[in-house]
């Protein structure tokens, strides 16, 4: 490790309150740039102009840019992941905790923007080389949303005609679509939005009476 490493471990090891304070300005000034130009296009130069110091500076608090894009997202990854599990393992029928959890999630975009947003805008460079930490968040939180929709379909509350991966992906896929379009201070509040798509997803699976099937006239 170099003098500089040892000096960055030395000062998270003794949790010096300055050096922490500065290290999350640096992370939600990353945050903000990494959301606006996309991680590639982002360097160390960018957010030490945007904080109005050097690049030395930026080295000084984190060995990495990939380094620096994990802590951007993984305490809002942590913390939706630890609410759909909670909320899984509830006493609630599940059209509610259906609906809680993607209330749950459309709040947490707002309350963690843009840390949240750039988790699924930046995909691909966050699941490089595995981190093994939050790709066992993001699978735990998918499968306790598939928890739930199994749940429904084993009890009668949600039709059972259809496929529940083909649900859990199309539930994940608009909701993840989010980060393409919603604005937190927009005209329609994450409550609302949360609201719409939790009726249209649970009006869709609603249980359907099976229509007889009428012979064809010859």
């Amino acid at each position: 490790m170099s003098s500089l490493g040892k000096r960055r471990a030395a000062a998270l090891k003794q949790d010096d309150v300055a050096y922490t304070a500065r290290r999350r300005e640096i992370i939600d000034c990353a945050a903000l740039l990494f959301r606006n130009n996309g991680y590639a296009a982002t360097t160390f130069k960018d957010i030490a102009e945007k904080l109005n110091t050097d690049r030395a500076t930026i080295y000084y608090y984190f060995a990495s840019k990939r380094e620096l894009l994990l802590d951007v997202v993984r305490d809002a990854v942590a913390s939706v992941s630890s609410n759909a599990q909670e909320i899984s393992k509830s006493q609630d029928p599940a059209p509610v905790k259906l609906r809680n959890i993607i209330h749950s999630l459309l709040n947490s975009y707002a309350k963690n923007y843009p840390h949240q947003f750039v988790y699924i805008q930046e995909g691909m460079a966050v699941n490089q080389e595995q981190d093994k930490h939050l790709y066992k968040l993001g699978k735990l939180y998918e499968s306790s949303i598939a928890e739930i929709i199994e749940e429904g379909m084993a009890d009668g509350s949600f039709r059972s005609d259809k496929d529940p991966k083909v649900i859990l992906y199309g539930l994940l896929g608009a909701l993840n679509w989010t980060n393409r379009w919603m604005n937190p201070r927009g005209r329609m509040s994450p409550e609302e939005i949360a609201t719409t798509f939790s009726t249209l997803f649970l009006d869709g699976l609603l249980p359907r009476e099976v229509e007889p099937v009428r012979k064809k006239r010859r």
